[in-house]
């Protein structure tokens, strides 16, 4: 009988310890989320899809928290000085190779770029295909060490999309590398969607985004409410209904 009781007294205590890190483990504590302007998005700090995601996950999380808008170099910067407790979207290209950090279980997308060229010129998929080209890239945005080290691509950085998108179609660069969703939103904005084209089926690179957190006992514990909070809202189905909004196609 003794050893019944024990175990139900150890099974109460777990209990107990896992209802505190949901409830109190942060209770009154403002935690500060890092992130950086992302077309659609990242607006600003009350508006985005990325924005209401997080906002929602904190809501559900019972956290007090307070997102800060910064240029992504000075973000990660932030976050690697431990003055932001989270930092979002996060993707293993903003750390140095061998120090990570704590990644929430459940992914908030996969940042799938495309190699956008002007119709009537060869379509471009790999990076192979890129050898010799002069290609576009936006300033700030997280490519991929294999598509950025490559010594046979002859890069043409510009601080927005939208002097990308013009810079293609004036053939001042012959290609223009980005993601789906900012891509597609750029040549909306400038009125040059009918002159572009991109294989849908053949992302050049790929790279999983996710919630970032501080290698410490305190970010992990965080890493696990955010996780939770995030896979419940995949199965009752808010995380779609969130994530569809950047969608630009959703918007017509």
């Amino acid at each position: 009988m003794k050893k019944y009781v024990n175990r139900w007294i150890c099974f109460f205590v777990v209990f107990l310890g896992i209802g505190v890190i949901h409830s109190d483990t942060f209770g009154g504590e403002k935690l500060i989320f890092g992130t950086h302007l992302i077309p659609r998005m990242v607006v600003d700090a009350h508006s985005g899809v990325f924005i209401e995601l997080t906002r929602t996950l904190a809501d559900r999380s019972k956290l007090e928290i307070e997102i800060v808008v910064i240029p992504p170099k000075r973000a990660i910067a932030y976050f690697q000085d431990q003055r932001f407790d989270v930092l979002f979207p996060g993707m293993d290209v903003y750390f140095p190779p061998g120090h990570l950090p704590v990644k929430s279980e459940e992914l908030i997308t996969v940042k799938c770029d495309f190699v956008f060229t002007k119709k009537g010129t060869p379509m471009l998929t790999t990076i192979d295909d890129l050898r010799g080209k002069r290609v576009g890239i936006t300033l700030g945005y997280p490519y991929t060490r294999e598509l950025l080290d490559n010594p046979h691509i002859i890069f043409d950085k510009a601080p927005s999309d939208e002097i990308n998108t013009k810079k293609l179609i004036a053939g001042r660069i012959d290609a223009f590398v980005v993601e789906e969703r900012t891509g597609t939103q750029a040549f909306l904005n400038t009125g040059l969607q009918e002159m572009v084209q991109y294989d849908k089926a053949a992302p050049i690179s790929e790279q999983e985004v996710y919630y970032a957190f501080q290698d410490t006992e305190k970010g992990r514990q965080l890493a696990h409410l955010i996780t939770q909070a995030l896979r419940e809202m995949k199965e009752d189905g808010t995380f779609a209904e969130i994530m569809q909004k950047g969608d630009v196609n959703s918007q017509k």
